[in-house]
């Protein structure tokens, strides 16, 4: 008699599946994991995307938000809303994007401010720059360093440095406030050559640019689109630019860096990044799309029109990039002894 017995027919053997039912089951796998894809798009499209700008509607940065919003809004074939929350230097903007829902659908406008010069100038904000996840750069816009020949007859960078040298602590300068990007712009000019100027700050660009005209104070810097207008005019002289190239705009004016100030490749740059959690695969989605709105005739030429340059920057290279930015604005404002109570 044959003892063996088949373990298939014995009622408490487990079941092995078929080969049929194998082959089904390793083709619905690639299908599910589709469906599982297209469910997660479709679920992203499904509601407006919200471009959070620091700063009240109007101006130059505010223009700059809405031409990303735009690009962007037909590269995914949805709505991109352009919200504007100012206040505290960008922290009300800042701390309202890292405390929203970590589903990429609430973008951050972030420039030095907020990525590089708050945490060390009020001492305490309430999100961490560096956990924003990086979506692209939307571009470079030139600070200007004007000045108004009534007050201060100088037509080179060379020649201010020497009049300051000449009186220290007595050149005013304007600034957009305590901390401000045009402050501290000003404090690292100073540091690099060894000079003292007199600091007048104000509550804004508009009221800075009518002292500066009525020569109330002799120079300051200022973005690139009120430079142009008002160098146009021939009210100020442009004596520099922060970038590290020259602006089609004003040709004729020499860079910082041209100038012998290497330290000076100081442009007001500006990133999209989104909310701290942000899932990878929807990070990676939202740069790739970023990537190709930003990189259209129309966004160049759009740029162009506020005298902005673009300035495309992998993930990679961006993170490198503003560990550097952190470290550099923080010992600008940490040298310029500027606090603001937070």
């Amino acid at each position: 008699m044959n003892h063996k017995q088949n373990t298939h027919d014995h009622p408490c053997a487990p079941r092995m599946p078929s080969r049929r039912s194998l082959i089904r089951g390793l083709a619905a796998a690639p299908l599910a994991a589709l469906a599982g894809r297209a469910a997660w798009a479709e679920d992203f499209a499904g509601k407006p995307l919200r471009l959070v700008v620091p700063f009240p509607a109007g101006g130059s940065s505010d223009t700059l938000g809405r031409v990303v919003a735009n690009a962007l809004s037909q590269q995914l074939k949805q709505s991109v809303i352009v919200e504007n929350r100012g206040g505290a230097g960008g922290n009300i903007a800042a701390d309202y994007v890292a405390r929203a829902p970590a589903d990429g659908h609430t973008l951050l406008m972030a420039g030095q401010a907020i990525m590089a010069i708050n945490q060390t100038l009020y001492g305490h904000v309430s999100y961490d720059p560096a956990a924003f996840p990086y979506i692209g750069m939307m571009g470079d816009n030139a600070n200007v360093l004007l000045v108004n020949e009534q007050t201060l007859p100088v037509k080179s960078v060379a020649e201010l440095i020497e009049r300051a040298k000449a009186k220290p602590g007595e050149i005013p300068f304007g600034s957009n406030g305590i901390g401000s990007l045009s402050h501290l712009t000003t404090e690292l000019l100073a540091s690099s050559a060894g000079v003292k100027f007199l600091h007048v700050p104000y509550q804004g660009a508009a009221p800075l640019a009518t002292d500066l005209r009525a020569g109330r104070i002799a120079f300051c810097f200022t973005g690139s689109t009120l430079a142009v207008a008002l160098a146009k005019s021939g009210s100020l002289r442009p004596l520099a630019v922060t970038t590290s190239v020259r602006l089609p705009q004003l040709p004729d004016v020499p860079t910082l860096v041209e100038a012998g100030y290497p330290a000076l490749d100081a442009p007001s740059w500006w990133a999209a990044v989104t909310t701290p959690g942000t899932p990878p695969a929807t990070v990676t989605m939202l740069q790739n799309a970023f990537a190709a709105a930003t990189s259209t005739a129309q966004y160049q030429d759009a740029l162009k029109q506020q005298a902005t340059l673009p300035h495309p920057m992998t993930p990679e290279a961006a993170q490198a990039f503003l560990a550097t930015e952190r470290k550099k604005w923080a010992a600008a404002v940490k040298s310029s002894g500027a606090s603001v109570a937070s």
